[in-house]
């Protein structure tokens, strides 16, 4: 399949600038994640390391995507969507530009949380032509 990048504020069940705990991650996120790894996706954490709490899937730290071709890249972050590469599609996750003070990005997807853009990229990738 392909790579999915996650930034960290994806998996975190509210944003902030609190230290990252355990008790800092959405309770869903781990098995939801799981699902990326099961049908064959490269799972990769942006923008430096966090401590996954238990039961979370392997992901690599980078500091920024690479390079590359048919990738995700999920960020709660509607600015960052302005700095895609070619090739990686980006799906904003949770509130969007009319809810936060930023300057407006388009970005590929807008879903309300985790599950809901894990359930895109299975389903656009399914719905891709072979070949």
């Amino acid at each position: 399949m392909s790579r999915v990048y996650v930034e960290p504020g994806v998996i975190l069940a509210r944003p902030g600038d609190d230290p990252i705990v355990e008790s800092s991650f959405a309770s869903d996120a781990g098995g939801t994640l799981q699902t990326l790894v099961e049908t064959g996706h490269d799972l990769v954490l942006v923008g430096g390391p966090v401590p996954l709490p238990e039961g979370f899937p392997t992901m690599r730290d980078m500091a920024t995507p690479d390079d590359e071709r048919e990738a995700w890249f999920l960020t709660t972050d509607p600015e960052h969507c302005g700095d895609r590469r070619a090739g990686v599609r980006s799906i904003l996750v949770g509130p969007g530009p009319a809810t936060r003070r930023a300057a407006i990005h388009r970005c590929d997807i807008q879903t309300r949380d985790l599950r809901a853009a894990v359930l895109e990229i299975l389903s656009r990738e399914a719905m891709t032509p072979v070949g």
